[in-house]
């Protein structure tokens, strides 16, 4: 019962600004080690015509799509005011290595980015969805498709759940980390 109340709390009190650092940093290694798999399948993907081509420099828009949806779903764990900092707090963390009008142009392209991430977020019931369809889209995958799908422009189903599947592995567990650690905001 006192554990209920958090009296008795194992959890370890971190920072916002720690906690968005570990986030930044583990995610940036995610991805740089994953895309390699996310190239992979597209390229060889027998579900499309032809290979699209993905070369390790494409990296940059799948980081972009990882982020936002990742981002987007603070949603589900922290309060308004909590969710607005940590995710100044990571848009901090993510450019911080630039010299400052680098870093201006690149946070202003991710806040442009985020607005189309947004809209595909309205049109998809959930986050995944709209980052498969992100990746289907920046990388025009259409234009590899079979006729079929090409003339809808809509991912083949089987292409889009296996790459919904995959993207599984490059959302963050807040659901674990707040679980040992508290977040004082």
């Amino acid at each position: 019962m006192i554990k209920f109340f958090g009296l008795l709390s194992k959890r370890k009190k971190v920072k916002p600004h720690i906690a968005a650092s570990i986030f930044v940093v583990t995610l940036n290694n995610v991805i740089d080690q994953g895309f390699i798999e996310i190239r992979d399948f597209i390229n060889n993907n027998n579900n499309l015509d032809s290979n699209p081509h993905l070369s390790i420099k494409d990296i940059d828009w799948f980081r972009n799509i990882i982020f936002l949806g990742n981002i987007y779903m603070l949603d589900e764990f922290f309060e308004e005011n909590e969710k607005l900092k940590l995710r100044e707090l990571i848009l901090d963390e993510l450019y911080k290595d630039l010299i400052i009008e680098k870093q201006n142009l690149e946070i202003e392209r991710f806040l442009d980015y985020e607005k189309y991430f947004l809209d595909l977020i309205s049109e998809n019931e959930f986050t995944v969805n709209a980052m498969a369809y992100a990746i289907f889209e920046k990388y025009n995958i259409n234009d590899f498709q079979g006729d079929l799908f090409k003339r809808k422009n809509k991912p083949n189903p089987i292409f889009f759940n296996e790459l919904k599947n995959l993207i599984k592995h490059f959302i963050w567990n807040w659901e674990d980390y707040l679980e040992k650690n508290k977040l004082t905001f």
